[in-house]
């Protein structure tokens, strides 16, 4: 299985052990013809960028450099973070039209915004050591996800689950309805097969990305590739696979 693009980058404008520069260049050498970058939205604890206008710096500097790569398409997205539970992101819709590509993930590490929102995370730390507290941490997990999905075009939801567990079905069931792809993340070796095989079975698109914080890991999607073929997702449900000419569709705030 070969892929035609990798959309989840980080840069060291984020946590990134990576210049932008770097990443096109790896991304060069791994043949691909698309490649984004998506470094986290500002309320990442530790991890964000600086505010939302670096993630236009980093689109000025893909700009600048696309003329060093015309074989291959250079895009500025981000990896937003849903900071409330009503799917609030940290990225403003006016800043989000001008990227290329949105991607979302829940992080257990943010600054949370409205009521319940601080409760909402800590209670993702207390559930990881207190069974009792799961279901209902679980469900709001999947509220604000789905919450951001019906609120804005999001292109993927990042390692759907990941430290902050969701309802897998009802999550993908939303994406596969606002067309949202759900990613396998090689970086992070999630989901696993049966997360692959519940969504599959819910209609959901794919996309595998790498995350990559190095160079050295841009565009090593095996892991995805394996899961996909494993788990017989047909091809014209992988977004970023060689099989047509379709690439990443625009950000946009809201539909």
């Amino acid at each position: 299985m070969e892929f035609r693009g990798d959309y989840h980058t980080h840069s060291t404008y984020s946590d990134g052990r990576q210049t932008v520069r770097e990443i096109a260049a790896a991304a060069a050498r791994r043949g691909l013809s698309e490649i984004g970058l998506a470094d986290h939205g500002p309320a990442n604890i530790g991890a964000g960028v600086k505010s939302g206008q670096t993630l236009l710096q980093v689109k000025k500097e893909l700009q600048e450099l696309q003329a060093e790569y015309p074989g291959m398409k250079l895009l500025a997205g981000v990896e937003a973070n849903i900071v409330s539970i009503g799917g609030l992101l940290d990225v403003e819709k006016s800043l989000l039209a001008q990227l290329d590509f949105l991607l979302v993930g829940l992080h257990p590490y943010v600054i949370p915004r409205g009521s319940g929102g601080l409760g909402w995370i800590i209670g993702n730390r207390i559930a990881a050591g207190a069974a009792r507290y799961r279901t209902r941490v679980k469900n709001t997990n999947t509220k604000a996800l789905i919450g951001a999905i019906h609120r804005y075009k999001v292109e993927a939801v990042t390692h759907p689950g990941l430290k902050m567990e969701i309802d897998i079905a009802e999550a993908a069931r939303a994406c596969q309805v606002r067309n949202t792809a759900w990613e396998i993340n090689s970086g992070h070796r999630h989901p696993d097969l049966a997360g692959v095989l519940q969504a599959a079975a819910c209609g959901v698109d794919f996309v595998v990305n790498s995350d990559a914080h190095f160079p050295e890991t841009v565009g090593q999607l095996e892991y995805g590739a394996r899961l996909l073929e494993k788990a017989k997702v047909p091809a014209e449900r992988i977004r970023n696979i060689k099989y047509d000419n379709a690439g990443m569709r625009n950000a946009s705030a809201e539909e």
